[in-house]
């Protein structure tokens, strides 16, 4: 490089804001080094006025994020207990708006579900228990006196199984016979939500528990009754003595002779019948047992059973009219 050329770098160097007269050396610049030289101070010259202009603006930038960061932690102090409760009150609400929209619609939904709706429902609770012989027929029906859904089980060809019903509430409640129940409140609750059989399986799990208790006694009452022999007579007539009745010609002359009887308990199914009189010949008879009554032909005898013992409460039959007080005592 020329000295003239070396004199105007030198300047040019120590200059290096005139950025317009270091291009118009570059263009007028001949001698392709210097050109190269000039060029590479002119980028040197813009990359520190990039750099300088990055820190001025860093600078500013953090100033304001420092001044802002003041102003917002100044804010939250002042309000920050209040903000918290009213977020918590918010929330409260809502979370008690959702629940009673939970609620209205399940309500909603149990209380419009379809006849096929209802029987499957229905059929989820019955499915729990042993099946009949044959099989379940339901029937729907909305009362016009409470305008609620009932559901009665027949099985076919056989007695009824009970009847179902929806309550205002969506409730799917249980009344163990047939008939009309409008009004009463003895129904069984078996489920709260469509198709739910929670409740009704802890029922019925109970009943089972009963029922096994049930079938334990009774059977301590057959044994107990087995091989023993008892005498039935009646002894009041229309709540007179049987045997004044008869002498005042107020009861049948028969009603004694005719209406006694002795029974011996064979096995846990079979009775042996005596009756009066050579013409009357013995005969036996098929016997059960109900957690109140000893049944037999047309005799419903009730007894208590406490402790392994039994006895017998008088009962009482209507005939022509007429009142019999009927007792069995042991031979």
């Amino acid at each position: 490089m020329s000295n003239s050329n070396t004199k105007l770098t030198r300047s040019l160097k120590n200059d290096r804001t005139n950025k317009d007269l270091l291009r118009t050396e570059i263009n007028n610049a001949t001698d392709p080094n210097v050109r190269l030289e000039l060029t590479k101070m002119l980028l040197e010259i813009e990359k520190e006025e990039k750099k300088k202009k990055f820190i001025k603006w860093l600078s500013i930038i953090s100033i304001l994020v420092i001044i802002l960061l003041t102003l917002l932690y100044l804010g939250n102090k002042s309000s920050k207990e209040p903000t918290i409760e009213k977020i918590t009150e918010s929330t409260s609400t809502t979370s008690q708006q959702a629940s009673n929209s939970d609620t209205s619609t399940s309500i909603v939904k149990e209380t419009n579900l379809s006849e096929e709706e209802l029987k499957r429902w229905v059929m989820a609770i019955l499915d729990l228990t042993t099946p009949p012989p044959t099989k379940y027929i339901l029937t729907v029906k909305i009362d016009e006196t409470d305008n609620l859904a009932y559901i009665h089980v027949g099985v076919d060809q056989l007695d009824g199984a009970g009847t179902f019903r929806v309550n205002a509430k969506g409730q799917l409640e249980y009344m163990p016979y047939m008939g009309q129940f409008t009004g009463v409140e003895e129904w069984i609750l078996m489920s709260e939500k469509f198709m739910d059989t929670t409740i009704a399986e802890e029922y019925y799990k109970e009943q089972a528990k009963k029922q096994a208790k049930t079938n334990d006694d009774l059977n301590k009452i057959k044994n107990h009754l087995i091989g023993n022999k008892y005498f039935i007579k009646p002894i009041l007539y229309d709540g007179m003595d049987s045997e004044q009745a008869m002498d005042e010609n107020k009861a049948p002359q028969n009603l004694i002779h005719d209406g006694s009887l002795a029974v011996s308990f064979i096995d846990d199914t079979k009775v042996h019948i005596e009756l009066a009189g050579t013409y009357r010949p013995d005969y036996d008879e098929t016997y059960s047992l109900s957690p109140d009554t000893i049944n037999f032909k047309d005799y419903y005898i009730p007894y208590k059973y406490n402790d392994g013992n039994l006895s017998f409460d008088t009962w009482t039959t209507d005939i022509d009219g007429h009142t019999i007080t009927w007792t069995i005592t042991p031979q």
